[in-house]
């Protein structure tokens, strides 16, 4: 029988985290601007961007359970650990935006994205950059749900009190413009990582089970996220059509994944799912480094360039820079 505890799901999120970060290559290389037979690739930018994004987002919000389930040393710790492992390489990739791809940061601009706390003042308050917003939402969310684990072990009072954060960064929202509007959907997507987690939840949402039903529901959201695309992103019935879309497909791919069984592709997905984070840093100003390099301007070649060649390059030198990174830390505790 098929272990469903949660340590014996590493495999299959290594193999969400690899198809994400391949998902989101696609996704920013440019290539909606094509059609396939007469379809703008276009149309498919929000349902990429909802499952990619949000597989990172329900990936950290279940393993952020995971790490209380093994021992709660407190929100500090918590937090600290995580930004041990995130900080110093968002560092890395925020000088690359501005000297590679020349994002100009000026004094108050900066001190927000050195502090992390862009995903509060952007794009209202704060010069908005792409692609590593993601990483102020983490901290946050890093920051907000460790206090609440801290505290709150049972499911029903951390329910409450997530409610609770939520309506209050809602009317924070409406009444001075802070926080991102991606906020409120991922928020939620993050906090079911959590929940589903726990061993309290029914393990077959999470298993090789139940495809064609998952499949099912999958599509089924499909279709209720398209009906809200034309909502504002802080509508409730928006918000809760793309929460819907993303957890019916993470649902469904991690079925798919936990029945594979072929050794190689699990391999290649525990690779590459290794060097997402670097990756996710710093493709955009690899792509425009090697770019410049050999001399490749737009259209169908630098698209092409961009998913090929270049990913290749990024791919291998994240994963060894990730390899390095691991040994500094693992240095670092062995020291302390």
């Amino acid at each position: 029988m098929k272990n469903d505890s949660p340590a014996a799901k590493i495999q299959e999120f290594d193999l969400l985290r690899a198809l994400a970060i391949l998902m989101l290559m696609f996704h920013h290389s440019e290539i909606y601007g094509m059609s396939l037979f007469g379809y703008l690739l276009e149309n498919l930018n929000p349902y990429f961007e909802g499952i990619l994004l949000g597989t990172f987002f329900f990936i950290s919000g279940y393993f952020a359970e995971r790490s209380f389930q093994k021992q709660n040393k407190g929100t500090i710790s918590f937090f600290f650990s995580r930004m041990l492992r995130i900080y110093p390489p968002y560092l890395l990739g925020l000088a690359l935006y501005m000297f590679v791809l020349e994002i100009t940061l000026k004094k108050p601009n900066l001190l927000i994205y050195l502090t992390g706390t862009h995903f509060i003042f952007a794009p209202n308050h704060a010069k908005p950059v792409v692609t590593i917003w993601y990483i102020g939402a983490i901290i946050l969310f890093y920051l907000i749900f460790g206090i609440l684990l801290t505290y709150l072990r049972t499911t029903k009072p951390l329910i409450i009190a997530s409610a609770l954060v939520f309506a209050a960064a809602y009317a924070l929202h409406q009444w001075t413009g802070l926080l991102d509007e991606r906020f409120f959907k991922y928020f939620i997507v993050f906090l079911a990582g959590i929940l589903f987690a726990r061993p309290t939840f029914p393990s077959n949402w999470l298993s090789e089970k139940q495809v064609l039903p998952k499949l099912a529901l999958a599509l089924l959201a499909t279709v209720i996220f398209a009906l809200t695309l034309d909502l504002a992103s802080t509508s409730p019935l928006y918000i809760f059509g793309v929460v819907v879309f993303i957890l019916t497909w993470v649902v469904l791919l991690f079925a798919l994944a936990a029945n594979i069984k072929v050794p190689f592709l699990v391999k290649f997905a525990g690779v590459v799912s290794y060097a997402s984070y670097f990756v996710y840093l710093l493709h955009r100003p690899l792509w425009a480094w090697l770019a410049g390099i050999f001399s490749v301007e737009g259209g169908g070649d630098l698209i092409f360039f961009r998913l090929f060649p270049a990913s290749i390059f990024v791919f291998i030198l994240s994963y060894y820079l990730q390899y390095g990174y691991d040994r500094v830390l693992a240095s670092f505790r062995r020291d302390g």
